[in-house]
């Protein structure tokens, strides 16, 4: 295990360990997405638990792109008072923390706007799940998305960010233009996966102006849509390459979304063995072969030895869990005392029950053992 807890750096970045909290919306906020004491005690007692890098569940930076119920928002500054006390929070346990940015996309939910607005996407195609068509962003409407990025990027950073995450993956608006199944375009943001990164080009330009060059800029990137028509590795792998170029600083490797053909979704069920667990590390892996920028690897990862054979075999560099953490917000430090069997998460999903009321995300054999 003596991989997992060495020291590193990515840019001014330093990390004590090589675990991250992968994003994980918590429903912790209020209905316009201002920060509420849950998230202050929610996010502390995981800051206390030794994780190496907090990466926030995901905020949204336009009033139309909130998602989830008690959604954190960053789309305007009279949220940055919140914000900042949310990361002075943290900071104060001694942990590192990014705040993850997005705009959802067609998978937005009108019946949580409070503005009347209406949903954007790529392409004005019915979201595979809610059924819901965007209205197809005009050029100028994509540059306000950018701009709306950039804006909360810059917002994060002042409130004390250690760094931001663009969400670029799971379906949502960046992984909307770059995957062929929901960009049906016929501009210069459509067609060729040249083309459909464009959007993510200039999103990642915008911010690192807003940021400043020292500023670290991580993104959460499909792999692989298992959708008809969506993204696989050789495309996505093309667009990290583009990313690099870019000035990306590391890559998050997931894959997936709820729409995803034969149980391919992002938190996967029945992780009950070693064999189950890291499904997403040999995908993983295939960026780390062919990127000079740190990756991450998520997905199902519960055992050190598990962790032990990613680091040894080097198919990432870092290690990002999130049900488990939920469940044991210190098990990072279980781990280091010595105890090291594997997580108790059963991966059942039922966690993010209690975020659905506003109450936060709990563990619900926790909850049911309480109530017995």
């Amino acid at each position: 295990m003596s991989e997992l807890f060495e020291v590193t750096s990515i840019k001014a970045l330093e990390l004590k360990n090589r675990s991250i909290r992968s994003a994980t919306w918590s429903g912790i906020a209020d209905k316009k997405g201002h920060i509420t004491d849950g998230a202050i005690e929610l996010y502390g007692n995981l800051a206390d638990g030794g994780v190496g890098l907090i990466i926030t569940g995901f905020q949204y930076v336009m009033s139309n792109s909130v998602a989830m119920g008690y959604q954190v928002g960053n789309y305007s500054e009279v949220l940055l008072e919140g914000l900042s006390r949310w990361v002075n929070a943290i900071h104060s346990h001694g942990a590192k923390v990014m705040a993850q940015l997005a705009h959802t996309g067609s998978k937005a939910n009108p019946e949580l706007f409070w503005e009347d607005v209406d949903i954007w996407g790529a392409s004005s195609l019915p979201d595979p799940i809610t059924g819901r068509a965007p209205k197809e962003m005009t050029q100028q409407e994509i540059s306000q998305v950018v701009e709306a990025f950039a804006e909360a990027a810059s917002r994060s950073k002042r409130a004390g960010f250690d760094g931001i995450q663009l969400h670029g993956a799971h379906g949502y608006a960046i992984n909307q233009f770059l995957s062929g199944a929901t960009n049906r375009r016929t501009d210069k943001y459509g067609g060729s996966i040249s083309n459909r990164y464009r959007f993510l080009g200039e999103v990642l330009e915008a911010v690192r102006g807003a940021v400043g060059k020292e500023y670290p800029i991580f993104i959460k990137l499909s792999g692989h849509d298992y959708f008809d028509g969506g993204l696989v590795p050789e495309d996505s792998l093309h667009v990290a390459r583009r990313l690099v170029d870019d000035g990306m600083d590391c890559i998050e490797v997931s894959a997936g979304s709820r729409a995803s053909a034969d149980g391919m979704i992002p938190s996967r069920t029945k992780i009950r063995t070693e064999d189950d667990e890291a499904y997403l590390a040999q995908l993983a892996g295939y960026f780390k072969d062919a990127l000079k920028i740190p990756i991450i690897t998520v997905g199902g990862i519960r055992s050190p030895s598990v962790i032990a054979k990613i680091l040894s075999q080097g198919l990432a560099d870092y290690v990002a869990l999130c049900r488990p953490l939920i469940r044991e917000p210190h098990l990072i430090n279980r781990w280091k005392s010595g105890s090291l069997e594997k997580a108790t998460c059963i991966s059942c999903n039922g966690c993010f029950e209690t975020g659905l009321d506003g109450s936060g995300v709990t563990c619900k054999v926790d909850r049911d053992l309480k109530e017995r």
